[in-house]
């Protein structure tokens, strides 16, 4: 009885050790799957398509019908060969336009509209979780410090992009207008959870996924390519510098009351 006893009590040691061995071995395998999918670097292209009835608001309409045809059509082809690329890795992202000899002249139409295209660059650090849109401002370089969009809210809709099923996201992006009342625009993006590197165009990051399309109602921003590189290849981003230090809510301040100013003097 005691030898019987014994024995059980060896077979259920034994089968506790195993289901042990399992666990450790279950979990260093997820442990390395993760660190595989987490360290993904690469970049991606982008195009960017602008709403026109939003732009045909902005034009001052001094000119004639023909004028502004022949406008949205030349604005049509920049756009078309316009381009722009995320180069990320582990931890950090930069996100800038791609040059064109089309529309980097100062006499193109997105030039006069200052729309779909910008001087510049963004970067994103997801341990300092602080983007920096480093841009021109009055001739002066500006280092432009915005923090992380962390209130996205996640939905069940899917779309395929590029071969990767993504899932939607929105998020309020919250603004001031030119008389300092509070605004809200809402951001839609579309991210592959396969893709987990949480990075995006422009200063829209922390997703559980790389976002593949971003729209704000005035634009659109489609991933057109995609290249990924081995896990051993380190890509080289580096931080903005050369510029003056200030936040998103500082500038925006400053380019409010600038332009109060302008259309108070123009009042006289």
């Amino acid at each position: 009885m005691n030898c019987k006893y014994l024995g059980l009590e060896f077979e259920a040691q034994k089968e506790n050790f195993m289901l042990k061995i399992f666990f450790m071995i279950f979990f260093l395998f997820v442990q390395c799957f993760s660190g595989v999918s987490q360290n993904i670097s690469g970049e991606v292209i982008y195009a960017k398509n602008s709403n026109f009835e939003d732009i045909k608001n902005r034009l001052d309409n001094t000119g004639s019908e023909a004028q502004e045809k022949a406008f949205l059509e030349k604005l049509n082809n920049e756009l078309k060969d316009t381009r722009y690329v995320l180069t990320f890795s582990e931890n950090e992202s930069h996100y800038t336009k791609i040059k064109s000899l089309s529309n980097d002249s100062d006499k193109s139409a997105l030039s006069k509209l200052n729309l779909g295209s910008f001087k510049g660059e963004f970067y994103f650090n997801l341990k300092s979780k602080v983007t920096i849109h480093k841009k021109e401002f009055l001739g002066k370089t500006m280092l432009v410090e915005s923090p992380l969009n962390q209130n996205w809210h996640l939905f069940k809709e899917k779309k395929n992009i590029l071969g990767y099923e993504c899932l939607k996201a929105h998020l309020k992006n919250q603004y001031k207008d030119i008389n300092n009342n509070s605004k809200e625009s809402l951001i839609i993006a579309w991210y592959a959870p396969e893709l987990n590197n949480p990075f995006g165009p422009e200063k829209y990051n922390s997703l559980p996924g790389l976002i593949l399309e971003l729209e704000d109602g005035n634009s659109k921003i489609v991933a057109k390519k995609l290249k990924l590189f081995d896990k051993g290849e380190k890509l080289n981003i580096k931080k903005p510098t050369g510029g003056q230090k200030i936040t998103e809510g500082e500038l925006e301040d400053k380019a409010r009351e600038m332009l109060l100013e302008k259309m108070k003097r123009a009042k006289h």
